[in-house]
């Protein structure tokens, strides 16, 4: 409806549109922004999930603090096929068990993380090679959302009880742990 229509008919001025002004840069200046921005800073897109497990398990894709992402993960594959670029604190020739949770009678055990991402026959899922190169992936700070540490966590919760709990009251199983690793790497 033109404005003259709209003053004919006895109102006013057209009432100015929601996100008019001050409330439009509120929102812009929310989470949808950060989420925005998130998203355009990823190289390619290589990545399917750049968030936390945390933020991955409850969907939560706003910040008010937003910061640089880093979402540049390299596969199995590639740490495999490149033991040279591996991090100083643990070269491919590292026992597992030496950064992992493993007692003595699994496979695991005593293996070095190469012969295991070489190998792979160890578990359905696939989870410890996911978790090897998610460490990797951390040291080498290709994931600035998921530290070493949190693998290593991601890790020992499963070996220990089958499962992984995120967030409190959500656990996942070998595949959707898989599912999450795979999705930090390109």
């Amino acid at each position: 409806m033109a404005i003259e229509d709209h003053k004919q008919q006895g109102g006013g001025p057209p009432a100015a549109p929601v996100f008019a002004g001050a409330a439009r840069r509120r929102f812009a200046r929310g989470g949808l922004a950060g989420a925005i921005l998130t998203l355009k800073s990823q190289p390619g897109m290589a990545c399917s999930v750049c968030n936390s497990p945390s933020g991955n398990a409850s969907g939560n894709l706003n910040s008010h603090a937003p910061k640089l992402l880093v979402c540049s993960g390299k596969s199995v594959d590639y740490w495999r096929d490149n033991p040279s670029r591996w991090d100083h604190g643990c070269p491919s020739g590292t026992k597992f068990n030496k950064k992992f949770n493993c007692m003595g009678i699994s496979p695991l055990y005593n293996q070095t993380m190469l012969s295991i991402l070489q190998r792979p026959s160890y578990d359905h899922d696939k989870v410890p090679l996911l978790c090897i190169a998610a460490y990797q992936n951390a040291l080498a700070k290709l994931t600035s959302f998921l530290t070493a540490a949190q693998v290593q966590t991601i890790w020992n919760e499963y070996y220990s009880h089958g499962s992984y709990t995120p967030v409190a009251g959500k656990q996942w199983n070998g595949a959707q742990i898989a599912a999450y690793l795979s999705g930090t790497m390109d």
